[in-house]
């Protein structure tokens, strides 16, 4: 079964995971977000534990979310991850506020959206780590979908390493730029708000009488 996993950072140095809706509960804290797993993982093996997740998680701003697949009674080999787990795990450290989505062999994490100029999505698989700006696609004058482009791929060499915060940095600075300053309202917006590179879209329709 799929689970998700609260992770806070606390006095900015130690990090504590629960999993909400778990019977008995099962709480961590640890100077990783590794640590504070492999400690959960050691709690649901050696334990009989039942799991509802129906109602919402409550999340503060700052929090990551953690998607994980438990089975009671079993092993979880936290120390063999494998290298886009172990990347995962990095990233979400990086970017308080970050959720991770996953499935047995992807694990997809966003923080913020296109409105966001810090925004950014990072897709990992065994293959390649994808890293994605978030965007607004217009499928017609009053129709709009959430999405994201591809800003760079990273073929994954277990031979080789990466410098994964300079990635980071590098994407959320593409995302930044990718932001417009209208001229009319001086508001800095992003592309999908920008009927040009600097006019947004509520000004096209003021000033230049464009109709959306």
């Amino acid at each position: 079964m799929k689970a998700k996993i609260v992770i806070r950072k606390v006095e900015n140095k130690f990090y504590v995971a629960d999993i909400p809706g778990l019977k008995p509960t099962c709480h961590s804290l640890g100077n990783s977000i590794k640590k504070v797993l492999e400690d959960i993982y050691k709690q649901l093996a050696g334990t009989t534990f039942e799991l509802n997740q129906s109602e919402p998680v409550t999340l503060n701003k700052e929090d990551n979310l953690l998607e994980i697949y438990i089975e009671p009674g079993q092993r979880y080999p936290v120390t063999e991850l494998r290298t886009f787990e172990e990347y995962a795990l990095q990233i979400l450290e990086m970017l308080p506020g970050a959720r991770a989505e996953r499935t047995p062999d992807v694990i997809q994490i966003n923080l913020g959206d296109f409105r966001d100029e810090k925004g950014i999505v990072v897709i990992l698989t065994s293959e390649a780590i994808e890293l994605r700006l978030p965007t607004l696609e217009w499928l017609g004058s009053h129709t709009s979908v959430r999405s994201s482009k591809l800003w760079k791929r990273i073929d994954l060499d277990n031979s080789k390493s990466f410098d994964i915060p300079q990635l980071i940095a590098s994407a959320q600075e593409a995302q930044s730029k990718t932001f417009g300053v209208c001229k009319f309202c001086s508001q800095k917006k992003p592309s999908g708000w920008m009927s040009q590179q600097d006019v947004c879209q509520s000004c096209a329709e003021k000033h230049l009488g464009i109709v959306y």
